[in-house]
């Protein structure tokens, strides 16, 4: 056999133990380029040197081979909270235009699940699911809080478990400390770090509980029944940055002298772009956050026209006079 053919072998079988949902013929042959015959055969090469295959749950109709045997890992126990972190970096990469670094991560993730003892990797999959759908990152360029990691366990653990989480919070419009009892939802970062949760199950809307402003936080042994239709990236989508409001249309257009730079930017997930005939670009995103908006969209100065809303143009406008005012003072 071929030594680079021996170096595939070996991938597939490192493949094969890291995915807990296993691996088809078809995702093989794009892996590794090859026909349906090369794979098959590489498939069974991986149960000739490392031990007997079996079929993963799918719903797919596909057949999902993965390998139980221990034969290809370590004693390097991994936890959900580190595997989940990995995934979340490479998320941020992927949304900030680095897809060959997130790959790469993503490509470590493998690595690293498989080299993990079957119950060990099975204890933690739900844990890391969890986890990783309960974290989510909002699109918006700046800096970034220090938070602290005892507190982001206590939240985890308390997102993971569906258990009420008691925190003494700040209230930043009274500046009064008071106890809260949360119903943990997930976590959400962005130029802030912020909780979403609720307080009363009563009341279906969710709140933003700022990280930095809770202490004395503890998990409570009392559990939740967590609501099955909430999904914290659709929450997050209905925002330009962590401030919720009622989405609105924007349109967006830009010169032909920032035409380069714009296009290459993620102003928000659900974006579309235009090529327009005269050299400029239109940009298309459903967001809320007006004054959110309006801070980012000072930064292009005049090469943005905002097309729509009336509303978010009048803001704007409103921004740009009162920084001109500002300068002017000062």
């Amino acid at each position: 056999m071929r030594y680079a053919r021996l170096s595939d072998i070996v991938q597939l079988a490192v493949l094969m133990q890291g995915r807990h949902t296993g691996v088809t013929l078809d995702e093989m042959e794009a892996r590794f380029g090859v026909s349906r015959k090369t794979a098959e055969r590489m498939r069974d090469a991986v149960e000739t040197a490392f031990g007997p295959l079996e079929l993963a749950e799918s719903d797919d109709n596909r057949n999902h081979w993965r390998l139980r045997s221990d034969a290809v890992r370590r004693l390097v126990p991994l936890s959900a909270e580190e595997v989940a972190e990995l995934e979340a970096a490479a998320g941020t990469l992927e949304r900030t235009g680095f897809e060959a670094r997130a790959a790469a991560l993503r490509e470590l993730d493998t690595k690293l699940r498989a080299t993990q003892h079957t119950g060990t990797l099975e204890r933690i999959e739900a844990d890391i699911e969890a986890l990783v759908q309960a974290e989510g990152l909002v699109m918006r360029p700046g800096p970034r809080q220090q938070l602290d990691t005892g507190l982001l366990a206590c939240l985890r653990e308390a997102i993971a478990t569906c258990r009420i989480v008691e925190v003494r919070y700040l209230s930043q419009s009274t500046g009064r400390h008071s106890r809260q009892r949360i119903e943990s939802y997930g976590l959400l970062y962005g130029n802030r770090a912020f909780l979403v949760g609720r307080t009363d199950w009563k009341n279906a809307n969710m709140r933003l509980w700022r990280l930095a402003n809770m202490s004395e936080v503890r998990v409570t042994s009392e559990s939740f029944a967590r609501d099955p239709d909430f999904d914290l990236e659709a929450y997050a989508r209905r925002s330009f940055g962590t401030f919720q409001e009622e989405p609105m249309d924007v349109v967006l257009r830009f010169t032909p002298e920032a035409k380069r730079d714009a296009s290459a930017f993620l102003f928000h997930p659900s974006q579309t772009t235009e090529d327009n005939t005269d050299g400029t670009l239109t940009v298309r995103f459903t967001a809320g956050g007006l004054d959110e908006m309006c801070l980012h969209l000072v930064t292009w100065g005049e090469s943005v026209t905002v097309e729509r809303p009336v509303r978010l143009r009048q803001r704007l406008a409103e921004v740009c006079a009162s920084l001109v005012a500002h300068h002017g003072k000062s």
